[in-house]
């Protein structure tokens, strides 16, 4: 389906969505899709850009640093995770549990180069969760940030069990809260892929992707073939994640890490397992601490009879959803290692390089090329069982438009697909005129802002995932042990990774 602008074709989005010929499981979602697509006020105005803003001038003016929050940052409002393989994320949130317990949540997740800082995302939920209207939840993907790297993973679009694990962090929290996501660049791809495989027993009610990566083989292609690309945007995203590389070299030294990383599954003589079949009652359980409640906020204790640190000279075995490093993949990994810390080099790697090597031996894939098509999300659209509106721009130098899919949002019937002409990534800066009528916001705000708002009309809430525990503390959603987590503290995550923790192995 096709829509313009009344008054210029400059300014015409193109809005891609297909209703369903069949009978869908939802049918109050599909009407609400349906109607936002043909009926959206922001939609109907169109974008046009300030002059000379082209798509690679709104790239680069959407990634400079600018003191723009949301919400301020508070110590007793901040939480950290642990997840199954030892990774770590800090949350923030922007509403104490003083509000009302089914107050509206909007999750953000932040794209590449960023943090849960990230302006452009801030810029996004600052008119969501204003004046305390909803609660604003942000967190670090893996390495961001404050989040030191504590296990030999990095993020990219195929990490889905981040921000999974705090997706079930928020419905234990709040389980009578509707919740929202919004995904920006990769951040994008994370919660399309994410949001795919709940299915229809996702609990999110509504999502809105901008900017979204969907095709990072194409992503890469063009960034290495386009001159601005080529020369800013390239290497100066590699340059970033070189330093946050060096920065934590230690976490992707893995005799290091098989000292330090927990063992939530595997049976052991020296914990009692958790019923598989316990099912998470209220909002709390003794395994799951809180620094929201006084007197419970301690991480766990190693002790003789503990297993918590793995601080045995013996690693135990660690069979589950987290995958082992086989002899190619280790070699791998190490190679690209020292091609990124090596003080030789007198240029960084490109993001490009960077990606297919270093990355792609992070998540057990010894071909570049394979895993920039395994981690796409150009083929997860279809399995979306929610609303979900994704803002993308015609002149993205990061994502072009012929490689949009097109083809793939018209099978998902929840799916709408917004294409202005111009807007670079995650750009769609406005005009004076544009922001007396809409208020002082980018384009792309505006139409998310206006599609949470025609979702919220959906009483229902979603499905919450039945939770089970794991050892150690850890609880999952049920068919997601991939999503595993324990709430802990920034002290406990700071002494357990601090590298001599593990006995040395003894010389010959």
């Amino acid at each position: 389906m096709f829509t313009s602008s009344s008054e210029s074709s400059s300014r015409t989005i193109e809005v891609i969505h297909r209703p369903s010929s069949r009978p869908v499981s939802q049918p109050e979602q599909q009407v609400v899709t349906d109607c936002f697509a043909k009926n959206s006020n922001v939609l109907k105005a169109g974008y046009e850009a300030p002059f000379g803003y082209n798509g690679n001038v709104q790239t680069m003016l959407s990634s400079l640093k600018r003191d723009w929050r949301a919400f301020p940052s508070h110590p007793d409002q901040t939480y950290h995770l642990e997840f199954a393989d030892g990774g770590n994320t800090q949350i923030e949130v922007s509403v104490g549990d003083d509000a009302p317990e089914d107050l509206f949540i909007n999750i953000g997740v932040h794209g590449m180069a960023g943090d849960l800082d990230a302006p452009y995302l801030h810029e996004i939920l600052a008119p969501l969760v204003r004046d305390g209207s909803a609660r604003g939840v942000v967190f670090n993907l893996r390495g961001c940030g404050d989040s030191t790297a504590t296990s030999p993973a990095l993020h990219h679009g195929g990490s889905t069990s981040d921000l999974g694990a705090v997706i079930t962090w928020v419905t234990m929290k709040w389980p009578k809260s509707k919740f929202h996501v919004i995904g920006t660049s990769p951040g994008g791809i994370i919660s399309t892929k994410t949001i795919g495989q709940w299915g229809d027993s996702c609990p999110v009610s509504a999502v809105a992707l901008v900017s979204p990566v969907y095709d990072f083989t194409a992503s890469c292609k063009a960034m290495e073939t386009q001159f601005v690309s080529r020369a800013v945007f390239n290497p100066a995203v590699g340059a970033h994640y070189a330093k946050l590389v060096k920065k934590n070299k230690d976490a992707f030294d893995l005799e290091h890490w098989t000292h330090t990383r927990p063992a939530p599954f595997p049976p052991s003589p020296l914990l009692p397992p958790f019923p598989a079949s316990q099912e998470f009652q209220g909002t709390r359980t003794d395994s799951l601490t809180s620094a929201s409640t006084p007197g419970s906020s301690l991480p766990p204790t190693p002790s003789a009879d503990s297993t918590s640190f793995c601080m045995s000279s013996a690693p135990p075995s660690h069979p589950g959803p987290v995958p082992e490093h086989t002899a190619e993949i280790k070699a791998a990994l190490a190679k690209s290692l020292r091609k990124i810390t090596s003080g030789r080099r007198i240029l960084p790697q490109t993001l490009t390089k960077f990606s297919r090597g270093f990355v792609a031996s992070t998540a057990h894939y010894l071909s570049g090329d394979e895993f920039m098509a395994g981690t796409s999300a150009f083929n997860d659209l279809p399995n979306i069982q929610v609303p979900c509106l994704a803002v993308n721009r015609a002149d993205d130098p990061l994502m072009p438009a012929v490689h949009l899919p097109r083809s793939q949002a018209m099978e998902a019937p929840f799916f709408v697909m917004a294409v202005p002409k111009k807007g670079g990534h995650l750009g769609t800066f406005t005009m004076r005129r544009w922001k007396k009528q809409h208020g002082n916001k980018r384009y792309h705000t505006a139409l998310v802002e206006e599609w949470f708002k025609t979702n919220a009309t959906l009483e229902q809430l979603r499905p919450r995932p039945r939770i089970l525990h794991a050892q150690q503390g850890f609880v999952y959603p049920e068919g997601h042990p991939q999503m595993a987590f324990r709430e802990t503290t920034a002290m406990y995550l700071k002494l357990k990774y601090t590298r001599p923790m593990y006995p040395k192995p003894r010389s010959a």
